[in-house]
């Protein structure tokens, strides 16, 4: 038969093919296809025509395989099916209750519970959605959200209003605390006192860590009027309060981190001047996808 040049083969004529192959029959296949018989024997002569094969052996009005048939009707069934599944995943990203999403984070979110919270929400709505966590700063997540790196970002703080890819929405709130030895002085459970803290020692998460939430914490103890002497730094929150347990500091910590906290750690509120609260803020494109919208629909603002 003479070859027929075409950029792809027709998912319909391979339908139609299928019917007749499982069948053995052109009229039969009419029936289960809900098509008149001249078409589909159409149909398939033409995708003979394109392959430069014979698919079936023809005696009569009955169809037998061929052995290039057999193998082809194979390969058929696998494309039609893995197409059909392409063609439900796509509805159910479209709709937001499968596909991928990829989620940036600043450490403290996790201890705030909202992307706990968000991830609980999506799994029971969409138990399919793959998710791809990536640790990330504020700056860098804006960065990655307008790059279409990340879908959704849970930050520090708003990106700036100049920004009009972005979108954004605060959707946690909570105070710091301080954290200090179960053993210390301060450890009466009463709110301490700026001269008490003045000159004290902490211990920080590192400049490089947090450069910003770094300085507005000293300003917001300044402004209390206290200056942390800083004798130790940690580069995770949970070895910040393992050196408290141990008597190395006092440490400000946001309040979500209590419940991580080892044993020979106490608790005090820090002076009623500390006017500084950790924020977690939702990030999307202006435009979200679908399953980021799914995210934020979780999360109401605060």
């Amino acid at each position: 038969m003479r070859q027929k040049r075409s950029d792809m083969l027709d998912l319909q004529q391979l339908h139609y093919f299928v019917a007749v192959a499982e069948t053995q029959s052109i009229a039969r296949a009419s029936e289960r296809l809900h098509i008149s018989q001249s078409p589909l024997s159409r149909q398939v002569i033409a995708l003979e025509e394109r392959l430069g094969l014979a698919l079936f052996a023809r005696s009569g009005k009955r169809l037998k395989l061929t052995q290039a048939g057999q193998r082809f009707l194979e390969e058929c069934r696998l494309l039609l099916s893995a197409s059909a599944r392409l063609e439900s995943r796509v509805r159910e990203e479209a709709a937001g209750r499968a596909g991928s999403v990829a989620i940036g984070h600043v450490e403290s979110a996790l201890h705030a519970g909202v992307l706990r919270k968000a991830l609980r929400a999506l799994r029971r709505q969409s138990p399919a959605t793959e998710v791809q966590l990536q640790a990330a700063r504020s700056a860098a997540q804006f960065e990655a959200l307008r790059d279409g790196r990340i879908d959704i970002g849970f930050t520090h703080r708003a990106p700036p209003a100049s920004d009009d890819a972005l979108a954004s929405r605060r959707v946690a709130r909570e105070p710091y605390l301080l954290a200090l030895p179960a053993d210390h002085a301060l450890a009466t459970g009463r709110r301490a006192g700026a001269k008490a803290l003045d000159g004290a020692p902490f211990v920080f998460l590192p400049r490089q860590a947090t450069p910003e939430g770094r300085a507005q914490m000293l300003e917001a103890s300044r402004r209390a009027g206290f200056t942390p002497a800083i004798r130790h730094e940690a580069a995770e929150p949970s070895t910040v309060l393992e050196l408290v347990a141990c008597g190395l500091g006092l440490a400000i910590v946001q309040s979500g981190l209590k419940r991580l906290a080892p044993s020979g750690v106490a608790w005090a509120e820090l002076p009623r001047g500390f006017a500084l609260e950790l924020e977690v803020h939702a990030v999307t494109r202006r435009v979200p996808g679908a399953l980021a919208e799914r995210l934020l629909a979780s999360l109401p603002a605060v």
